[in-house]
């Protein structure tokens, strides 16, 4: 039985990982997705981090590399941007390590401890788990987590591709898997996840980078200095209409006729992404996805603003939105959760991780 069971979903909006230890409570860690390399001498003369929590000053040395990770990466003016060209699984290996790092530290695991791990990947990125392993195999009996060696034994490690836990923990229909054609869409900041499970047999994967972080691109133009986060959470709290009263936290212009007409200006472009990106969307969606699909299941920060047009396409399957997950992360949670439809984005991760510590997975399988 491992010391501590782990299921990461490293998003590139926020990293959102679930965790118990042997005996089953589990626990919630989020984690800001930035990772920036810096000297390590840089990190040991900030020495107001030595009081404060493990997540908020984690910084990871690895063969002679240090990297800051999470809010330290983002706050404390370390270059740094979230490289959405760059595939999840290469700053993965130091947000794996940071996390552990942080869970050992609060929860006092000494050098030696197993470690179960699950990783979600979106599908483009599955098919290059094999070198993550490996990475993570050798990084993880030898490395420093703000300055501690630390090493543990890698007792399992299970990559899946995002929305994998939804088959089994998101549908609401009573049918057996191996009995219908159902899918999985998640739609977030980066990309869009396509999953299509037929008799039981996972038989078609597809990653498309249409995600939220188009609409974002094309306001930023109007937004001069705003951060890709704050105006994606902006646009989103301002709804299908575009609220110009939520839009008025993203404007600092102290001119009355100039911030009206900034507003609009940023109201019109979001209107227009919007409608844009849905109609991509829905191509997207009509090409890929066969009609004679039995069930869809989505999820997703970006899925949820879009449901009313998604419900509406697949208006002749069975559709789940992670009702019971949802309900079982908002009743564990608290009320915060369903801020920036956090609920719905944490669906995957918390299945996954229901199924990660019923598992038994070989390291090498």
């Amino acid at each position: 039985m491992a010391d501590i069971t782990i299921a990461f979903d490293p998003g590139s909006s926020l990293g959102k990982v679930y965790y118990t230890l042997s005996e089953f409570k589990p626990g919630l860690l989020l984690m800001e997705p930035e990772v920036a390399k810096v000297s390590k001498q840089r990190l040991t003369s900030l020495g107001q981090f030595s009081h404060a929590e493990p997540q908020n000053s984690a910084w990871v040395e690895y063969q002679d590399d240090c990297r800051a990770v999470g809010f330290l990466a983002r706050q404390f003016s370390f270059h740094t941007d979230l490289r959405l060209s760059e595939p999840k699984f290469v700053q993965s290996l130091y947000k794996v390590l940071a996390i552990i790092g942080i869970l050992a530290q609060r929860k006092k695991l000494p050098n030696g401890s197993a470690v179960r791990l699950g990783l979600l990947l979106p599908w483009s990125e599955y098919e290059h788990r094999a070198l993550f392993e490996r990475s993570l195999l050798e990084a993880i009996q030898d490395f420093k987590f703000r300055g501690q060696q630390l090493s543990f034994e890698l007792e399992s490690l299970d990559c899946k591709p995002e929305g994998f836990g939804l088959f089994f923990r998101g549908r609401q229909s009573g049918f057996s898997l191996k009995q219908r054609q159902v899918c999985v869409i998640m739609i977030g900041f980066r990309n869009v996840s396509i999953l299509l499970m037929d008799r039981g047999v996972l038989i078609k994967g597809i990653t498309n980078d249409l995600g939220f972080i188009k609409i974002v691109q094309a306001v930023k133009p109007f937004l001069p200095g705003q951060a890709d986060q704050d105006i994606a959470a902006t646009i989103y709290e301002a709804g299908s209409k575009v609220s110009l009263k939520a839009l008025k936290e993203l404007i600092s212009i102290q001119d009355r006729d100039l911030k009206q007409q900034t507003l609009n200006q940023v109201q019109r472009a979001a209107l227009d992404a919007r409608s844009e990106y849905w109609a991509a969307m829905e191509d997207l969606l009509q090409r890929e996805i066969p009609s004679s699909v039995d069930e869809v299941i989505f999820a997703g920060g970006t899925a949820f603003y879009f449901q009313r047009e998604l419900n509406s396409l697949f208006s002749k399957a069975e559709t789940s939105w992670c009702e019971q997950i949802i309900t079982d992360i908002e009743k564990h949670h608290g009320d915060w959760v369903k801020q920036n439809a956090f609920s719905i984005r944490l669906a995957d991760p918390k299945a996954f991780f229901y199924i990660l510590y019923s598992a038994k997975v070989p390291v090498n399988a």
